[in-house]
């Protein structure tokens, strides 16, 4: 263990105070391990590269608290930039309006002192002189100190995958690399558009060129969480996270990350669930017995996500998870959304759980109201229902605008099907045309009628979506 880089390391914290960059998994309320920094800083795993014979820098974030920087290159005007390998006297830095919260980016090509890190490129760092790399979950309240931007996305470090690999630092990209609406993002840990963007960045080598700059359409909303969730073993039931969308609009194109450990992926299957309920399957029992899901999916190759087109925003979307064969178990740990739209308005929305029995054989049935307090004229409708009942064949089920034009949803379809769980838009019920238009403001009905004998059922609950 007596090796230069081990010198180097522990002469880090006697001379300069420096912390450790690497996660102890038992300090700061924390219990689980991460590698931190990795490779990437000698005060992390990096005195280990070439066996201790060829230790790694110390990362621009610890050079910077010492006041080794005699020169720093403030990144928060638009242009091009270059960055030097080696340059160890210059800062590149990135201010959010947190003063302890901001980015540093260092060119580390595999050269000098770099020569053994795992990959070669552009490194991004989010910093935050109040985190701690005791805690790797990445949420607001607990997240790195100093954290890599990895830029395959999959978190490898803070999963304690590896020290590092091949696909960490950014390499060659044309056009957008890195922003608020990418994977990783430049969001800040309250999920905040920090308005920093990379773009344009040239090979790896002793200079590396890119653009700064804001470079992302306004007409992208994205969403993250940390589920940190268990998939239970051979359970159709599985699990849900949901990420909550407040943006009014509708679906052009769409993006899914996930990020799933697991010992038998081919046992997975993953679904996405709009706001409305419309379902698609992103991945199904493929892989066999590969480890892992980081994946993620988007409508220019996942055919299955181009049926989300046009859906509404806003609400809740979920992504469930069912492990659908026995033995091998996993864990949800996080995902992500990432959805371009066309603005739409502003939406209204409204829900109630009457639990109101349906009279068999009735023609005056029941009525259940949604009181909407906005004003406006309709874009969009669509309508949620869920009833049970023991032969949805019977059923008349109407919504009624305050106007009092009424549009058929379900007209004794079904035959002795059991339970109507239906989301209704103006693309599976092309007759909700009719109400665009209609003020929204008052009270929209639900009518509910069945019209034959013997089977009986309730209306349990149903929403109401509006664009205006």
């Amino acid at each position: 263990d007596l090796s230069i880089g081990t010198f180097c390391h522990e002469s880090g914290h006697l001379l300069c105070r420096f912390p450790d960059l690497y996660d102890y998994g038992s300090r700061d309320g924390d219990f689980e391990k991460s590698a931190g920094m990795g490779y990437y800083c000698l005060m992390s795993a990096g005195n280990h590269l070439n066996n201790g014979r060829t230790p790694a820098s110390i990362c621009g974030y610890l050079r910077d608290l010492v006041g080794w920087c005699d020169r720093q290159v403030r990144l928060n005007s638009p242009g091009v930039y270059e960055s030097k390998q080696g340059d160890y006297g210059t800062l590149m830095k990135y201010e959010t309006h947190r003063a302890n919260e901001y980015f540093i980016i260092e060119n580390r090509t595999q050269r000098g002192l770099d020569a053994y890190l795992p990959d070669s490129g552009l490194a991004v760092y989010h910093c935050d002189t109040l985190g701690s790399n005791e805690w790797q979950g990445g949420t607001r309240e607990r997240h790195y100190q100093c954290g890599l931007l990895q830029a395959d996305g999959h978190l490898d470090l803070e999963s304690n995958r590896n020290q590092g690999d091949s696909t960490d630092l950014f390499k060659r990209v044309d056009g957008v690399a890195l922003s608020y609406a990418t994977t990783p993002s430049t969001r800040g840990w309250d999920s905040s558009d920090s308005g920093l963007a990379l773009a344009d960045i040239s090979e790896p080598g002793e200079v590396i060129r890119l653009k700064v700059g804001s470079l992302v359409p306004s007409n992208v909303v994205t969403g993250k969480v940390t589920a940190d969730l268990l998939i239970p073993d051979n359970k159709r039931e599985g699990i849900s996270s949901a990420i909550a969308i407040s943006q009014a609009g509708k679906v052009k194109s769409l993006s899914v990350g996930v990020d799933i450990t697991h010992t038998y992926i081919g046992d997975l299957q993953v679904e996405l669930q709009s706001p409305s309920g419309k379902k698609v399957l992103l991945h199904d029992r493929a892989g066999g017995s590969r480890r892992d899901l980081q994946q993620t999916y988007s409508s220019s190759s996942t055919t299955a996500l181009s049926a989300l087109n046009g859906e509404l925003i806003a609400g809740y979307w979920l992504l469930n998870v069912r492990d659908l064969a026995s033995r091998d178990i996993g864990r949800l740990n996080r995902w992500n959304i990432e959805i371009e739209y066309e603005s739409a308005g502003q939406v209204a929305r409204g829900e109630v759980s009457p639990n109101l029995s349906i009279p068999d054989n009735t023609p005056t049935g029941i009525s259940s109201a949604i009181a909407i307090a906005q004003s406006g004229t309709l874009k969009d409708i669509s309508v949620g229902v869920v009833i049970p009942h023991t032969y949805i064949g019977d059923l008349l089920v109407e919504i009624v605008a305050p106007s009092g034009q009424s549009v058929t949803l379900h007209n004794m379809s079904g035959g002795s099907k059991d339970d109507l769980r239906m989301t209704y838009d103006r693309t599976s019920t092309p007759a909700l045309e009719a109400l665009v238009g209609q003020q929204i403001q008052g009270n929209w009905s639900l009518r509910v009628k069945d019209l034959q004998r013997l089977d009986t059922g309730k209306l349990e609950k149903w929403s109401l979506q509006l664009m205006y």
